[in-house]
């Protein structure tokens, strides 16, 4: 455990390997997907379509599978990086749906550099070379960087197993890779922010529906726009990001 702290202070992430060793996950990793694609085979489109990346929300899921991580072993590791009680989180469960091959996303943040959150990966099927892993920046979560500083910086893509748990920090610099695989790939992810009543809680939508939902884009005209900016001239949208982090002096994600 002493090394994962020390690869998570030094990365901003860790990847727990066979995290989850369990035969009932096996068959909830399959009803998942398989539900997700019922519902993305019924879509219309939505902010993200283009680029080939919308977010889940897991519904009923997210409790079953949350129940799979949420060991001792886990709410240790998980107070070692925070330095904070298990107890002391607010949990929210979500997801994403990488599904086409066209387009990468830009490197980008989740947070604001200081208001960082602990994003949690639960790997529910096998994440490779082909199908849009997540591509970091190590240890970009250190310091506050203007976007033409990161253009600098080596990337690692994140290729992991089913049942692998990949922690990072909301301000480490990622993106998303584009999936040439033709069959799209299921993340799910669990947000533990700082609590905001007495109590952590954990909101998960236990009596609600599966879901799509956009991602970077809303489907709107404006949205629609924006998306077309950030993919088919995405070498405008580069130099707009690079120029402004340069003349600004300010930190963009």
């Amino acid at each position: 455990m002493t090394e994962d702290i020390i690869n998570f202070e030094k990365d901003g992430f860790i990847i727990l390997r066979n995290f989850i060793k369990d035969e009932d996950f096996d068959s909830l990793c399959e009803k998942l997907k398989k539900d997700v694609l019922q519902e993305f085979n019924k879509l219309d489109k939505k902010g993200g379509s283009l680029m080939g990346n919308l977010n889940i929300s897991p519904g009923t899921y997210s409790k079953k599978i949350f129940e799979k991580i949420n060991t001792e072993k886990f709410k240790k590791i998980m107070n070692c990086i925070s330095k904070k009680n298990f107890s002391s989180f607010d949990i929210v469960s979500g997801g994403n749906l990488n599904f086409q091959y066209q387009y990468n996303q830009h490197f980008h943040t989740d947070s604001k550099f200081d208001n960082s959150f602990l994003i949690v990966n639960v790997v529910t099927e096998d994440i490779f070379e082909t199908n849009g892993p997540l591509e970091v920046l190590p240890g970009t979560q250190k310091e506050k960087l203007p976007y033409w500083r990161i253009i600098f910086k080596k990337s690692q893509k994140i290729l992991a197993k089913k049942g692998d748990l990949i922690i990072r920090t909301s301000n480490l610099w990622h993106r998303g890779t584009k999936n040439i695989s033709k069959n799209p790939r299921l993340l799910l992810a669990y947000t533990f922010k700082e609590r905001i009543g007495e109590k952590g809680k954990l909101e998960f939508e236990e009596n609600k529906d599966l879901k799509i939902l956009n991602n970077l884009f809303k489907s709107n005209v404006r949205g629609t726009l924006k998306e077309n900016f950030y993919t088919r001239l995405s070498y405008l949208y580069k130099s707009f990001r690079l120029l402004r982090s340069i003349f600004t002096k300010k930190h963009f994600h």
